[in-house]
């Protein structure tokens, strides 16, 4: 893992800027290539070929093509084998292997990678500058035009040292936080920047300064007909492959581990093809809601190197600016919170780690899925389409009560998420309408929501998450897999119906057919005792400042805590109430984009901020 960034011209001063300030995301190494035309950057978290000869931008044989590279080609050792012949290698890195590729296969080279990544490529011969994204978007690359030259970098914040860059809300970016917590296509909370979409390819011709994107991979949906077991042995081998492809790293390495099925299966996995322990981590609060005692069985039976981390808010609220700094946009997911606590107490064992996220998506693990899996005649298309987004503010009349109509207005554009899911099920007429919804959700919620929240918890920390479920040859698996093997309903609701099947044979059957529970932080105790003060404080500076994103009246927001209050009995321990309490995580999002707005709309200093809490209010 590594930031990277470059922009279409000369200038040491400014590319220094925004080297440094995303050097959290690889702090053991900087290099450059500067010439007449192009700047670039990496700032290098050391994980294959640890040398000082590895340092980014890397080259080719005579020097006339150069490569930045964050994330990992997984597949390079047989790239590399492919290229051997015919081109000269000086490093044993992965970032090499791509511009040799595109030397032999040009932009076709995306084709040959099995990993995740955003890479740029400087081919000075062509005067080009070659900018791909990974398939599933677990890499991010955000990108601006500024008098038709170009920028681009790891992170949004990096763009912004360039003062050409103007800091305006983009309120069509803002509706679609409000309605997904996420954007779904390319947009950001800025006007002008954008995010390359997974599997996409940028191309920037320095003849013209002309700009062309280009879908290079998409996802389909190819539902087949076969017996239970076909699918279960081609499940297993493509999750072991792709566990197996991830143990590349010559930096130490180890798993997150929860206790759940998805976390717990892919342990299992990686512990039956390592020849040593694997090194797991679990975490918990010393809360009732802690997953420890389910984890250790996992780890007993599996043999491996465990360790339980403690967890505490004690300086949570004081490091929430700088998490919002990292993000880079409002969020109201409570285990970002415990993300990136996470992240930092496993960084002092290994630099990189395996995590589970993806799974639900693929095989059908949330219970906002049961609507799609079977076809009830009382429940209408339209219901079915308005339930699609996991998004905080779902009800139109309630948005509105908040939200002003600078924002809202966009409801009707083609990013509502009726509009999007309506086009995903008429160009999958002949599929189910749960593999049609989870495309949906590996093409929105997958980058939008999972990818990105781990990518910038680890990158805080200069750890390096690695994510099996989301191999793209396992993601188009997934989708050939018919829906009663993913939500079985014959003996009660299985949900992950063919995972819990096939991790009977690596785990104990308690394990293998828990409940689900999702992740996160007993974030009751954190809100109640700690939090609600500042969020109160934040959203009546919101309000005091008359932001234009919200309506004259605060009586909603008032609302709003007067509900948290009143249902809070002191003791929360269910976790389907506490994950499910869509009031916080409103309240978490409005706190954020209060934040956000100082932070990166009003802030004059974005290379080296204040984040101080008391600053902020």
């Amino acid at each position: 893992m590594c930031g990277i960034c470059g922009i279409t011209w000369n200038d040491q001063n400014l590319i220094r800027s925004m080297g440094q300030v995303i050097k959290h995301r690889g702090p053991e190494q900087e290099g450059f290539y500067i010439d007449d035309s192009i700047s670039m950057c990496c700032e290098r978290l050391k994980i294959l070929d640890l040398s000082e000869n590895a340092k980014q931008p890397l080259h080719n044989e005579d020097s006339s093509i150069w490569v930045v590279l964050n994330g990992e080609i997984y597949n390079f050792q047989e790239i590399k084998k492919e290229l051997e012949n015919k081109h000269k290698f000086y490093t044993n890195a992965d970032t090499e292997v791509i511009v040799h590729a595109y030397e032999e296969y040009g932009e076709d080279c995306v084709h040959k990678l099995n990993g995740m990544f955003s890479f740029a490529i400087w081919d000075s011969n062509k005067k080009k500058l070659f900018i791909a994204r990974d398939r599933l978007g677990v890499k991010p690359l955000f990108y601006c035009t500024v008098n038709n030259n170009l920028l681009f970098s790891s992170e949004i914040k990096s763009l912004l040292q360039f003062d050409g860059v103007k800091r305006q809300i983009n309120y069509d970016g803002l509706y679609q936080f409000v309605t997904y917590a996420y954007t779904i296509d390319g947009q950001t909370m800025l006007q002008g920047i954008h995010e390359l979409l997974p599997g996409h390819k940028l191309v920037y011709s320095f003849s013209d300064k002309s700009l062309k994107i280009k879908k290079y991979w998409d996802l389909s949906i190819a539902e087949s007909k076969n017996d239970e077991d076909y699918y279960l042995k081609n499940l297993e081998e493509l999750l072991t492959k792709s566990i197996r492809l991830r143990k590349v790293s010559d930096a130490p390495l180890g798993a997150l581990l929860s206790g759940g099925l998805d976390s717990s299966i892919m342990v299992a996995i990686l512990s039956k093809i390592s020849d040593e322990p694997v090194k797991t981590f679990t975490t918990g609060f010393g809360h009732a809601l802690d997953e420890f005692s389910e984890a250790k069985v996992v780890a007993e039976h599996c043999g491996t190197d465990h360790k339980e981390i403690l967890l505490n808010f004690d300086y949570l609220s004081k490091s929430l600016p700088t998490i919002l700094w990292h993000m880079e946009s409002p969020f109201g997911r409570p285990s970002i919170l415990s993300n990136y606590l996470v992240a930092e107490q496993v960084k002092k064992f290994v630099t990189v780690v395996y995590t589970g996220e993806g799974s639900d998506e693929l095989f059908g693990g949330y219970n906002r899925y049961l609507i799609y899996s079977k076809n009830e005649p009382d429940v209408s298309l339209e219901k079915k389409l308005n339930s699609i987004t996991s998004g905080f503010f779902k009800d139109g009349n309630s948005t509105r009560k908040i939200f002003s109509d600078t924002v809202m207005n966009y409801n009707n554009s083609t990013n509502n998420p009726k509009n999007v899911f309506l086009k995903i099920i008429n160009e999958n007429k002949n599929a189910s309408l749960l593999n049609q919804a989870l495309l949906f959700e590996i093409k929105t919620e997958i980058p939008g929501a999972q990818t990105w929240r781990i990518d910038r918890c680890g990158s805080a920390h200069a750890v390096e998450m690695r994510e099996p479920f989301l191999d793209y040859e396992l993601a188009q698996f997934s989708l050939s897999i018919p829906p009663n093997l993913k939500i079985n309903q014959e003996n009660g609701i299985n949900k992950k119906y063919i995972l819990q099947k096939l991790a009977t044979k690596f785990l104990p059957e308690k394990i293998a057919k828990r409940k689900k529970f999702p992740w996160g932080i007993p974030f009751y105790d954190f809100f109640i005792k700690e939090f609600l003060p500042l969020a109160e404080s934040a959203i009546e500076n919101s309000f005091k400042e008359k932001r234009p994103y919200l309506v004259n009246s605060k009586s909603y927001a008032n609302n709003l805590f007067q509900n948290i209050v009143s249902n809070n009995d002191g003791n929360i321990t269910n976790k389907e109430i506490e994950i499910n309490d869509i009031i916080l995580r409103q309240l978490l999002f409005l706190f954020n984009l209060e934040l956000w707005t100082q932070i990166f709309i009003e802030s004059d200093n974005l290379a080296n901020p204040n984040l101080e809490l008391n600053k902020f209010f």
